[in-house]
């Protein structure tokens, strides 16, 4: 037999300690594969659709809250600008594309987004965002495009009609049921925010707004007083990325309104907040990984105490001092290996559990556990962390005084 069908038998002669030993290895691997994954993944998605567009301009404010409600549609507006101001940076010599935004109402949670019809045209490199599954886009006022997450959980199919609440908040006394839109396109689904969205033209909420005056308004609330003559932001395409500081720099010295660099803002919430969390998740998958490794150890020492003879009759009938070493430090190899494919598979059903979450809440699809540099690198740390674990026991088993404990049976 070879040390590694030998080293194999021996484990499973304890079954139990074992599985006990491969599922702890298992729960610090699961964590800290499902940590790196949705890392990983959720970072690319938000930096993806964050580089889309160069510029958000909206109402003076918090930045980070600008490009979160215009670009992933997840915050309050901070206000509305006068229309004026759009449309004279959008003839700036500067700017290759520019859409303006209107928003305020929402139908069962999901925003309605008032824009013009040629941000359904937008691309950005091979992806198409707004590309439809099913109808056509809208063409006169009250005419929507729904995203899929829209389509699938309102129910709503192609000539359908749905009247919009005021605010962000589904409350029946705010309801504009003078005004239904009615849907003319599904987006087909695009793994970003849109899916989450209704669009429609900019006129329809200008529209509805027109009368909202005596409305309570909510915070986070946009409500255009003068329709036409206001939007809540816009999106803007530059001619290069190398000039997104300096236009930032120039609208917000020269106009009243705010502009906001998506992928700048985002990488700053990474790096502030989100950063440190990923730290703190990956420092206890470590624990747990090397409290396990910890189990390794004991686990192994222990069986040589008990194979004492079994490892005093491989020496009687020619096994090497090296040879048993290796055979121990194979059985920590195995336990470990196992306990990260089981931690593999359990990170796999939290990133698929969560993923369900994260296609509901951001419009994000988050696929099973990749293997990325980082993770293989966690995983070699593991492996490591394990033989170390088994070196002990390896030595013990080494140092075995073959006479003596031939002596003993």
């Amino acid at each position: 037999m070879s040390l590694w069908s030998i080293s194999w038998s021996y484990l499973w002669n304890r079954k139990v300690t074992t599985l006990l030993t491969i599922l702890s290895v298992a729960l610090g691997v699961g964590l800290i594969s499902a940590v790196l994954t949705l890392r990983e993944e959720t970072q690319k998605r938000f930096e993806t659709e964050g580089q889309a567009f160069d510029i958000v301009l909206g109402a003076k404010g918090n930045p980070l809250q600008l490009v979160l409600s215009t670009v992933y549609f997840l915050d309050a507006p901070t206000g509305n600008i006068n229309i004026s101001v759009f449309n004279e940076l959008k003839d700036h010599e500067d700017v290759t594309a520019a859409f303006p935004i209107g928003m305020g109402d929402s139908y069962k949670g999901y925003r309605i987004i008032g824009t013009t019809r040629d941000l359904m045209d937008f691309t950005y490199g091979d992806r198409t965002p707004y590309a439809l599954a099913a109808g056509h886009y809208f063409e006169k006022p009250y005419e929507v495009v729904v995203g899929a997450n829209v389509a699938q959980d309102a129910n709503l199919e192609l000539g359908d009609t749905f009247v919009g609440t005021h605010g962000f908040v589904d409350i029946a006394s705010l309801v504009h049921k003078d005004h239904p839109y009615t849907v003319t396109g599904i987006l087909a689904r695009s793994g970003s925010p849109n899916d989450r969205a209704i669009f429609c033209d900019i006129q329809s909420v200008w529209d509805v707004h027109a009368h909202c005056e005596g409305h309570d308004h909510e915070a986070g609330e946009s409500c255009a007083h003068q329709p036409g003559n206001e939007i809540t932001a816009a999106l803007i395409k530059l001619a290069s990325p190398a000039i997104r500081f300096e236009f930032k720099q120039n609208v917000n010295r020269n106009y009243n309104a705010m502009a906001a660099i998506p992928i700048q803002e985002i990488q700053k919430l990474y790096e502030q907040l989100l950063g440190i969390a990923k730290l703190v998740l990956l420092a206890i998958g470590y624990l747990v990984v090397a409290i396990s490794s910890l189990s390794i150890l004991i686990g192994l020492y222990m069986a040589i105490l008990q194979r004492k003879r079994d490892l005093a009759i491989m020496r009687a009938l020619g096994a090497s001092r090296g040879e048993i070493f290796g055979a121990v430090i194979i059985e920590a190899f195995w336990v470990t290996l196992l306990g990260i494919g089981a931690g593999w598979l359990m990170g796999a059903l939290v990133c698929m559990v969560l993923n369900y979450y994260l296609v509901a809440q951001l419009g994000f699809h988050v696929p099973a556990v990749q293997m990325t540099p980082d993770l293989i690198a966690a995983y070699s740390t593991v492996i490591l962390m394990g033989l170390v674990a088994g070196i002990l026991p390896a030595w013990q088993a080494y140092r075995t005084d073959v006479a003596r404990d031939l002596a003993d049976l």
